[in-house]
């Protein structure tokens, strides 16, 4: 993947060492991503962040290996601007559902 990846696609791939097994799991990943895409989208509107959605991001971030959510994450939880951070942290979760949905696709 690209330098800009914001998954660590070499990370990712060892955690799971089966290419069949890794695309089965990012393709339930994305077929999940609408549930927390709309919690983000509410926390975002009602500009505050439950714990259970920040504890949330912080596993997605540790499972699909992502450098640029786990520093979203960690921003979240020491924020002095919430309202930026979350809309921060949306369009991080965005860009990595488009990223697993691209490698979903070439492979």
């Amino acid at each position: 993947m690209s330098n800009d990846s914001i998954i660590d696609w070499f990370k990712l791939k060892a955690q799971f060492g089966h290419q069949d097994l890794l695309k089965h799991w990012l393709t339930d990943f994305i077929a999940g991503s609408d549930q927390e895409l709309a919690q983000l989208q509410l926390a975002v509107s009602n500009q505050q962040c439950p714990d259970g959605l920040l504890l949330q991001l912080q596993g997605m971030a540790a499972l699909v290996a992502s450098p640029s959510l786990h520093r979203c994450v960690q921003q979240l939880k020491h924020s002095e601007q919430l309202t930026v951070d979350l809309e921060s942290t949306l369009r991080c979760y965005q860009q990595l559902v488009s990223e697993i949905t691209h490698y979903l696709h070439q492979h």
